[in-house]
């Protein structure tokens, strides 16, 4: 269910992705600069029809470096099945 703590925590993410610095540690990457970041749809829909949706979906594009995309979900209690089903 979508909660006011879930949706501010997206909003972070969308207006500062520089707030990701601590995960680009943690991965041993440069820390991420905000204009290096750009959001995309969140819709992952599939050919099926299944509707299937990201939090926040930013596509990371630093001047030198490899481009990649960051699909952020917000769990606020821990879900055995969710490592199985993400993966």
């Amino acid at each position: 269910m979508v909660t006011a703590t879930h949706e501010a925590s997206h909003q972070l993410f969308r207006k500062h992705p520089e707030a990701l610095t601590p995960v680009f540690e943690a991965l041993g990457l440069p820390p991420p600069v905000k204009t290096d970041f750009h959001e995309l749809s969140a819709d992952v829909t599939e050919i099926r029809p299944m509707e299937r949706r990201a939090d926040t979906v930013l596509m990371f594009e630093p001047d030198m470096g490899e481009h990649f995309v960051l699909a952020i979900e917000a769990q606020t209690k821990k879900d055995p099945d969710k490592a199985n089903s993400w993966a």
